[in-house]
C-alpha cells in the first residue's frame, strides 16, 4: 500500500440485527448497490437499502407497506411466517423482487373476510408472488401471485436470449433421504407473470429439476440464484438448512445460446443415449440424472461456510448467498450469518437473528485447467471465468475489511471478535417510519430490531418497554415510578416478578442486555448504566432463537 492509496473500511455485518437473507442487484439508473432482505410480519416490510461504496447503507423505502401488507395477508400469517428470501433484479426495465409469504392461516383470513380472489391467488401459488415497480423507492405494483408456482426462495432470471425465468426450491417430489430439497425452474412471461409451458418430443411440460444437492445426503438445497457469466449460467444455493450447518454451494452449466437451449440439447442428447434422467412427474422434466447432467459443481464446494470452524466460532450458520458485480468494486458476496452470544449457563445463543454480512470475492481457475498449444507457451482458456471463492486467503467472513476505495482490491481484514455495543432509547414510543428500522408487529407494539447483543435500553418513566422474539418469546419490563414489574414468556410458561425501584437513587431505570441476561439497573447514563448495581437480574435465554425455534431475531418497543 502506498501511502496516496484511498482506502475504506467494511465493517461487518453491514446491517446490524435482523436483516437476513439478503439478496441485491447493481442499480444501474441509480449507480447504486440496492439490497433487500426478508422481514417476515414486519411491516412495513422488504426493506431496500441502498449504498454506492458497499460500506455505508441507507435505507431507501420498503417494497411493502401497509396496504402491500394487507394485499399479501401478512395479518394472518403465524409466528417465524411472513415474507421469506426475497430476490431483487432489473428485468425488462423493471425492479422486480420475487417472494414467498409462507404460514399464512388461510381460514383466519376468509373468516376475517378477506376476498375469496385474494385466498385462493395466495392457495394456488403456494405464498408466491412478484411486485414491480419503476423506481426502487416505489411505489411498488402487485402481487401477482404466481399460479403453479411450488415451495420457497424464489429467483427471477433475465437470460441473454430474452427469456425470464423463475426458479425455486420444493421438498423433493421422490426424495432419497429425509430433509431432501430439488431446486426447479420454468419460463415465466414478465408481462403477465404467469408461468409458461416448454414443448419436447414427447409434449409439453412445466417445471425443469435443475438441482437436488451436492452430495448424499445433502440437506435443504435452497435459496437458489442464477447467474449469467460469458457463455455459463452459475447456480448458486445455500444447504444444510439455516442453522449451524449452513453453507453456499456453486453449479454451473455450459449455456452459450442460453439456459432454455441448453436443456434442450442435454435432454435431447440423454433420449438418445438412453440415459435421461427420471422426471419427478409426468408433466415435468429433470437435468439431474446418474449419467447426464445439466449443472455440474464446483469441487470446492462449499464456497461458503463456518460449519468447520466449530461452535467457539463467534459468526454461525453462514449462507443464503447473492453475488453482485460492482462497476468499480469489481466481485462481492453478500451473506447472512448469525452471532452467537456467550452466555454463563447456556452455551453460545443467538439474540440478534440472522444479519447480513458481504465479503469480497475472486475468480479462479484451477493450475490444472492450463492448456498446451503445441510448440507454444501453456495458455490458460480465455472463455472459461472459472469459480468464485473468497478473497484474501482466508475462506471465511471477517469482521472489518480495507479495501482500495478506488478498485476494491483486498488490502487487510480483521477476522474478529465482533463485539460492540448500542444504546435503543424507547422512552417514547416508535412511530412507523421514525428512524430507520421501526416496524409495526401483530401486537400493535411499534419495534425497532435489536443491533447489538450487548445493549442499554432507555426506558420510560411510566410505560413498558418490550423485547420480543416472537408472539410466545417476549419480555415485558412495566415502569411506574415505584417498581418495576417484568414478565418473560417462554412458549407456554411464564415467569414474572416485581422489585422496587431504590428511593432517591439519582437516574431512570434501564435495561442492561448483556451475556443473555437482562440487567435492571438505575443510571444517569446509558455508560453509567454497564457498572451500575442491579435492581433485578433475569435470564433471557428463551429469547434466543435456539429456545424459541423461530428464524427471527429480538425487537424492542415501548408502550408509554
Amino acid at each position: 500500500m502506498t501511502a496516496t492509496t484511498a482506502t475504506m473500511d467494511i465493517t461487518n455485518p453491514v446491517l446490524r440485527g435482523m436483516y437476513p437473507d439478503p439478496s441485491w442487484m447493481w442499480d444501474e439508473p441509480g449507480e447504486r448497490v440496492a439490497l433487500v432482505n426478508s422481514s417476515f410480519e414486519l411491516v412495513p416490510g422488504l426493506p431496500i437499502h441502498v449504498s454506492d461504496d458497499i460500506a455505508n447503507w441507507e435505507l431507501a423505502g420498503n417494497a411493502v407497506d401497509e396496504a402491500m401488507a394487507q394485499r399479501l395477508l401478512i395479518p394472518f400469517v403465524l409466528d417465524s411466517g411472513g415474507l421469506y428470501a426475497p430476490t431483487l433484479r432489473m428485468i425488462r426495465g423493471k425492479y422486480v423482487i420475487a417472494c414467498t409469504v409462507a404460514r399464512i392461516d388461510l381460514d383466519a383470513a376468509a373468516a376475517a373476510g378477506v376476498d375469496p380472489e385474494s385466498i385462493e391467488g395466495a392457495r394456488a401459488s403456494q405464498g408466491n408472488f412478484i411486485i414491480e415497480a419503476d423506481a426502487l423507492e416505489g411505489p411498488w405494483r402487485g402481487p401477482y401471485w404466481i399460479e403453479g408456482a411450488e415451495g420457497i426462495d424464489p429467483d427471477i432470471f433475465e437470460d441473454l436470449d430474452g427469456s425470464v425465468y423463475w426458479t425455486q426450491t420444493r421438498p423433493a417430489v421422490r426424495p432419497r433421504w429425509e430433509g431432501q430439497t430439488e431446486v426447479w425452474t420454468q419460463r415465466i412471461d414478465p408481462e403477465t407473470w404467469r408461468l409458461c409451458a416448454s414443448h419436447d418430443a414427447d409434449g409439453d411440460y412445466g417445471k425443469t429439476v435443475l438441482w437436488t444437492g451436492y452430495g448424499v445426503e445433502a440437506v435443504w438445497a435452497e435459496g437458489p440464484h442464477l447467474y449469467r457469466i460469458g457463455d455459463w449460467v452459475y447456480l448458486m444455493t445455500a444447504e444444510g438448512g439455516t442453522s449451524f450447518d449452513h453453507s453456499e454451494m456453486t453449479m454451473r452449466a455450459w449455456a452459450p445460446d442460453g439456459l432454455g437451449p441448453a436443456i434442450d440439447s442435454l435432454q435431447g442428447q440423454a433420449h438418445a443415449d438412453g440415459t435421461e434422467p427420471r422426471a419427478p412427474r409426468a408433466d415435468e422434466r429433470s437435468v439431474v440424472g446418474r449419467y447426464a447432467r445439466l449443472f455440474h459443481p464446483c469441487k470446492k464446494n462449499p464456497f461458503l461456510t463456518h460449519r468447520h470452524l466449530g461452535l467457539e466460532e463467534r459468526v454461525q450458520c453462514v449462507g443464503h448467498a447473492d453475488l453482485l458485480h460492482h462497476p468499480r468494486l469489481g466481485w462481492w458476496v453478500a451473506c447472512l450469518g448469525s452471532r452467537e452470544t456467550p452466555t454463563a449457563d447456556h452455551g453460545a445463543l443467538s439474540f440478534l437473528g440472522r444479519e447480513t454480512f458481504v465479503a469480497p470475492v475472486d475468480w479462479q481457475h484451477d493450475p490444472a485447467q492450463w492448456s498446451l498449444e503445441s510448440n507454444g507457451p501453456a495458455q490458460r482458456r480465455t472463455d472459461d471465468p472459472g469459480w468464485p471463492i473468497l478473497a484474501g486467503g482466508a475462506g471465511r467472513l471477517a469482521q472489518t475489511l480495507r479495501i482500495d476505495a478506488a478498485d476494491g482490491t483486498l488490502l487487510d481484514m480483521c477476522i474478529g471478535p465482533c463485539e460492540s455495543q448500542a444504546v435503543v432509547d424507547a422512552r417514547v414510543p416508535f412511530a412507523v417510519g421514525d428512524g430507520e428500522g421501526a416496524a409495526v408487529r401483530a401486537d400493535g407494539t411499534v419495534y425497532r430490531r435489536m443491533p447489538e447483543d450487548r445493549c442499554v435500553v432507555l426506558c420510560p418513566p411510566r410505560g413498558t418497554v418490550r423485547i420480543r422474539q416472537d408472539g410466545r418469546h417476549t419480555l415485558s419490563v412495566a415502569t411506574d415510578g415505584a417498581s418495576v414489574q417484568w414478565a418473560l414468556g417462554e412458549g407456554k410458561e411464564r415467569r414474572e416478578g416485581m422489585v422496587p425501584i431504590p428511593e432517591g437513587e439519582p437516574g431512570s431505570v434501564m435495561l442492561v442486555f448483556d451475556k443473555g441476561m437482562v440487567r435492571v439497573v438505575v443510571a444517569q447514563s446509558a455508560e453509567q448504566a454497564w457498572t451500575a448495581p442491579a435492581v433485578e437480574v433475569i435470564d433471557v435465554a428463551p429469547l434466543s432463537t435456539e429456545w424459541s425455534g423461530g428464524f427471527v431475531g429480538c425487537l424492542v418497543g415501548c408502550d408509554a
